[in-house]
């Protein structure tokens, strides 16, 4: 069969799958803890013998409307992607600050500005032992930069491979996809890779979209995971029903800009990312977001201060906090005010501070400080 043809049928195989199901969950803005039993049992032979149970950090740093995440495990670095120019510099120094002070991986998951930019400031300022990138060209001058910067620290990129391990301190990830190599749309290009800490997982597609994730189910790896980032920033066009329900996670992390041109994340994405029942973070709504991993559960922080250090990061909670957002007035009421909305609209936060740094503004009633 033409290759042509067989994608075109896969690509209207997974929009007939797709189901726009009512939402069934919150834009939650305060921590959580994460105790994913049902994803664990499905994989847990599997984690257990492949990573021990060390501490996990994964850093989904805000960068506006791009993407970079920061994974430390016992004193390894890995870096996926780094923002576009304007926080290249900003992914630098969050790098100082969490003393990366050399990276054992980076990850460029595809060539587009807003997540290359910062890694070719990574690349200029660490040392880096391996890098993995995609094998295709761009027409760009930053995919330049990356292929000059590349040459002088004689590096030679690290193509992805389905089914490869590596291990990072504790933990382990494996390469996802891309699973073919002529592509028409440059994000399904995207380095996919499932990481794995003890009995805890996460899933990071970059910006691939439904064709990419089509053939990620494909491969028969088990796709189940505690978090998910949103691809390609909760694009309309990935985070398919499909692999939504091959995933089954618990949480999902969404990295975008505010107001972004791109209407990210869509409604479609949100839509089916709501129908699972997960909770969502969003950089555009607390700034950067931290996930800490024992191997049996993921705590969520969030740290809202650029260039902030870790003893700046807000400690979770599992309790529910002191305010209460209106996700669709986006005012924050105290507990008892009467204009407090109906739970599925509800976002909680600890300090008026914080929900004065997600966008809300105090209620004209009950006067939250």
């Amino acid at each position: 069969m033409d290759k042509n043809i067989f994608r075109i049928k896969k690509f209207i195989a997974l929009f007939l799958a797709i189901s726009l199901a009512l939402a069934g969950c919150s834009q939650v803005t305060v921590q959580n803890s994460s105790n994913s039993t049902s994803n664990k049992e499905k994989s847990q032979a599997n984690n257990v013998s492949a990573t021990g149970s060390g501490n996990l950090e994964v850093h989904f740093i805000d960068v506006g409307q791009g993407s970079s995440t920061l994974i430390e495990s016992n004193g390894h670095y890995m870096l996926i992607d780094g923002g576009d120019s304007k926080y290249a510099s900003r992914v630098v120094s969050y790098l100082d600050d969490e003393d990366a002070r050399k990276l054992d991986y980076v990850i460029a998951t595809h060539y587009d500005a807003d997540h290359l930019n910062g890694v070719v400031g990574a690349l200029e300022a660490y040392d880096a032992d391996v890098v993995i990138a995609p094998d295709y060209k761009a027409e760009s001058k930053i995919y330049q930069s990356f292929t000059r910067v590349m040459k002088e620290k004689g590096i030679k990129i690290t193509y992805p491979e389905t089914g490869k391990k590596y291990k990072i301190g504790d933990a382990e990830f494996t390469i996802l996809a891309p699973n073919d190599t002529h592509y028409d749309d440059a994000n399904d290009y995207s380095v996919a890779i499932k990481l794995v800490n003890g009995n805890n997982t996460f899933i990071l597609t970059g910006d691939a979209e439904i064709e990419s994730e089509y053939e990620m189910l494909e491969t028969g790896i088990d796709l189940s995971c505690d978090v998910y980032l949103a691809g390609h920033h909760g694009s309309r066009y990935s985070s398919s029903e499909a692999f939504l329900q091959a995933m089954q996670p618990e949480s999902v992390v969404i990295s975008a800009g505010k107001n972004n041109k791109y209407g990210h994340p869509s409604d479609e994405a949100m839509a089916r990312i709501n129908a699972m029942g997960c909770d969502v973070y969003r950089t555009d709504q607390l700034g950067d977001i931290i996930a800490t991993s024992d191997g049996k559960n993921i705590k969520f922080n969030v740290k809202k201060s650029f260039g902030g250090s870790k003893k700046k990061k807000n400690s979770t909670t599992k309790t529910k906090g002191e305010f209460i957002g209106n996700v669709n007035s986006k005012k924050f009421h105290e507990k008892d005010c009467g204009s407090v909305p109906d739970e599925e609209n509800r976002v909680y936060f600890n300090t008026a501070d914080e929900a004065e740094s997600a966008g809300y503004e105090p209620c004209g009633n009950c006067k939250p400080e």
